[in-house]
């Protein structure tokens, strides 16, 4: 038996969601919290089964853990759907998931219904799964693994083709190639002076 160590991740698998109302303007997110910490999903299609194929993870040691037991804290999972042309969120519903009830064994994913939902004809729900993980990344790498290994040398050199840059100034994207004879000064002057290019 492997021996356990002292951090861990509380990992909540937001697999999909079935019951709910097809709505293309809208998209759907789960938001998770726990212990003062947000986590959420991308957003994803409005429809009958929405997949969301997240895994939220919280890093915590064994003690820490055990008083959130104690306390009963809580792990709340708020669903809301947001509006593709004003942004605008609105919440669906909740799930409350109990912190005991999540084990280092893994079991199988289970639907859970969304609580003061606002689909109040269908029950929407969403397929869970919870795990506690040994958290594997706190162990010492060898200091052999992180060296950086000789590039091998490439075969030919710069030609005459043109290079491309990605320049982001004052929020503005735009794309400017330049010939590998110009100098540093010259990409001063166009960072500070970016021209838009449509391609």
């Amino acid at each position: 038996m492997a021996a356990k160590t002292d951090q861990l991740l509380i990992v909540v698998s937001i697999l999909e969601g079935r019951h709910f109302p097809k709505s293309p303007r809208l998209s759907l997110v789960v938001q998770a919290s726990f212990d003062g910490e947000q986590l959420a999903t991308d957003p994803v299609e409005h429809k009958e089964q929405p997949q969301f194929s997240t895994e939220l993870a919280w890093e915590l040691d064994r003690r820490t853990l055990h008083q959130h037991r104690l306390q009963r804290t809580p792990i709340k999972l708020q669903c809301f759907t947001v509006d593709s042309v004003s942004k605008r969120r609105e919440s669906v519903g909740y799930i409350v998931l109990d912190l005991r009830s999540v084990q280092e064994v893994r079991q199988e994913p289970r639907w859970y219904p969304l609580l003061s939902s606002k689909y109040t004809k269908q029950r929407p729900a969403l397929l869970l799964g919870l795990l506690l993980e040994n958290d594997t990344k706190t162990s010492e790498p060898s200091p052999d693994r992180f060296k950086a290994k000789k590039a091998p040398p490439r075969q030919g050199q710069l030609g005459h083709g043109c290079l491309f840059a990605l320049f982001v100034v004052k929020r503005r994207v735009s794309w400017r190639s330049c010939s590998a004879a110009e100098s540093r000064r010259d990409w001063q002057v166009k960072l500070e002076t970016p021209r838009q290019f449509h391609m």
